[in-house]
């Protein structure tokens, strides 16, 4: 005879036996029994977790000879038909391969007669979000008023992409994830039954990796079974699923937590000698982490240890904080995510992980704050309010100038301007240069030096000047002209004549030459210089800087300012005194100034 597997040999034959769902087989138990069972069910829920079994178990209770009932006696002809799944009047319809118009209309077809020998006629649809949508239309009429006689049960693992319509006309059950508890249990009770022996460990282990799906649960122990000797082992579990002992992930978390990175480094080389997968190795280091933290709250019992490894947990969080351990997890999982997009998955998570281990140690923000207000208090610092000049860093800049004439034979000439910035009493307003006059500054003003270190002529300067007061005072009457003019180049403003120079196919230069924009251009001049000049607009700026625009000083004059600001913020006397509470940050600081 065939070797028939765990999961099927071990099946559950009675809704007392389903495992993790109670909720559903007691729902379904007080349906049946008040005669109150639905003509159609949606039961949704992952792999393995007992969807199709709980759909034959609702059609045994409907169809048993001694029924309907909530424990079919699986002795009568439907109850062991519909359990060899040979049953004429219970169809098992698979989703994936049937899911066609064609498929349903032929099965309409067959719903209007009667069941041949069973008390009703029951539809059992696997996979049903895999059905087209036309078939789901085609379903729609016969799903919402089937015939007495015709019971509809539809199971998937993705509920979202089963339409609302087709859920609407359904009772929906929910399948749960079954705890790690009942697998172990179930688990143990299969090695029992089958004559076996395995250690509490390996039973752990198994109940852990099937990730809630007793299906997956039985798989693993068949394969164990066929591997194991006399016992199963959590090193025999180990080596044949490719996963690491409980012990060697410790090990890796007790360095992680104690900072030993040489340790890290150790452990992971050892993981890789025995070929164990990195990616799941990293799953199951972020959750006995997650298990950790909820160990350290209190709440629970996260992982259903055994007691040795609850007890080996408890020890390894004992001086740790519950701080330090978010943080190891937050790390943890940032590891994973570089993981999944590295070739070298090994070297990712060994790296990442000596960065986890050699972290700095936490400081309670406290405890800054009072060392920051200690510093602004002491009177060698200029923390407070005065802002007075901070002799710790002024100090011992003057010394070696001082000295240095006396080591050189230089001339005093050449040290005297090094000192006359600081000898400076005061900024003042600084002479005025008879060949490169400052002008006033204007709304638009702001020095013309340019960003390059160029210096305007002294007649681009007062044109520039000149052609600044106009677009400001356009502004005012009209921004958007005002807007296209401060791109142009101005070669010459005066009461004559006044032109202006654009690029080669310039925008702003098509906008300029409009009448309109000559109209605006000559009413303010008349207004600023008392007469009506030419307005002549040009297209040849292409060799000119793009510095000699209104626009461009502008730009100069906010970037000045901002610069001004960011340096004044940088030589606050609290912004001084906090990069003395944390010296790591000096060189590192960004300053946002927020717009106006």
């Amino acid at each position: 005879m065939a070797y028939t597997v765990l999961a099927r040999k071990y099946r559950p034959q009675s809704f007392e036996d389903l495992v993790g769902q109670e909720h559903v087989a007691r729902t379904l138990a007080n349906a049946i029994e008040a005669d109150r069972v639905a003509h159609a069910f949606l039961f949704t829920g992952v792999r393995g977790v007992g969807k199709t079994t709980t759909a034959r178990l609702l059609a045994k209770a409907l169809n048993c000879e001694n029924g309907p009932t909530p424990t079919p006696c699986n002795e009568c002809g439907p109850c062991l038909e519909i359990t060899a799944g040979v049953d004429v009047d219970v169809q098992e319809i698979d989703g994936a391969s049937n899911n066609s118009v064609d498929d349903v209309r032929r099965l309409q077809e067959s719903l209007p007669y009667r069941p041949q020998r069973d008390r009703y006629k029951i539809v059992i649809v696997d996979e049903v979000h895999m059905l087209s949508a036309g078939a789901f239309n085609a379903f729609l009429k016969t799903l919402e008023e089937p015939p007495d006689h015709v019971k509809f049960i539809f199971a998937t693992t993705e509920s979202h992409k089963v339409p609302v319509t087709i859920r609407s006309r359904c009772q929906q059950y929910d399948f749960r994830l079954i705890p790690h508890r009942l697998i172990a249990e179930r688990v143990r009770a299969i090695l029992d039954a089958e004559s076996l022996s395995a250690d509490e460990e390996a039973i752990s282990v198994v109940a852990r990796e099937a990730a809630g799906s007793m299906r997956d649960a039985l798989t693993l122990l068949d394969q164990l079974v066929a591997i194991s000797d006399d016992r199963i082992t959590a090193d025999t579990v180990a080596a044949s699923l490719g996963i690491a002992a409980r012990e060697a992930l410790y090990d890796v978390a007790r360095a992680v937590l104690v900072g030993d990175g040489a340790g890290v480094v150790g452990a992971i080389d050892g993981l890789a000698d025995k070929s164990v997968d990195m990616q799941h190795f990293a799953r199951q280091l972020l959750q006995l982490v997650r298990d950790l933290v909820v160990l350290k709250l209190g709440a629970g019992d996260p992982a259903e240890w055994v007691p040795e490894e609850r007890e080996a947990a408890e020890a390894l969080i004992g001086d740790v904080d519950i701080l330090e351990l978010q943080r190891v997890f937050r790390a943890t999982s940032k590891v994973m995510d570089e993981m999944a997009h590295s070739p070298n998955p090994k070297l990712m998570l060994e790296m990442g992980l000596v960065r986890v281990a050699t972290r700095p140690p936490l400081q309670a923000v406290s405890d800054l704050v009072a060392r920051l207000e200690a510093l602004q208090s002491h009177p060698g610092f200029g923390g407070g309010s005065s802002g007075g000049p901070r002799p710790a860093k002024t100090n011992p800049k003057p010394a070696p100038r001082s000295a240095k004439p006396k080591t050189e034979a230089k001339p005093k000439a050449e040290a005297k301007p090094k000192a006359e910035p600081e000898t400076r009493p005061e900024p003042g307003p600084k002479p005025q240069d008879p060949e490169q006059p400052i002008m006033p500054a204007t709304k638009h003003s702001g020095g013309f030096h340019t960003s390059s270190g160029e210096v305007l002529t002294p007649i681009r300067r007062a044109a520039l000047q000149e052609w600044e007061e106009l677009v400001g005072t356009l502004e005012q009457q009209q921004p958007a002209l005002a807007a296209v003019l401060e791109h142009g180049i101005p070669k010459a403003v005066g009461p004559d004549r006044i032109v202006l120079s654009f690029k080669d196919g310039s925008f702003y230069g098509r906008q300029a030459e409009s009448p309109e924009s000559i109209a605006a251009i000559v009413r303010i001049a008349e207004q600023q210089l008392g007469a009506r000049p030419k307005v002549e607009i040009r297209f040849d700026a292409q060799g000119e800087a793009a510095t000699k625009t209104v626009a461009a000083v502008a730009a100069q004059r906010k970037e000045a300012e901002a610069e001004a600001k960011r340096k004044e913020a940088l030589n606050h006397p609290m912004v001084r005194d906090a990069v003395d509470v944390f010296p790591e940050s000096a060189g590192k600081l960004k300053v946002h100034i927020e717009a106006d």
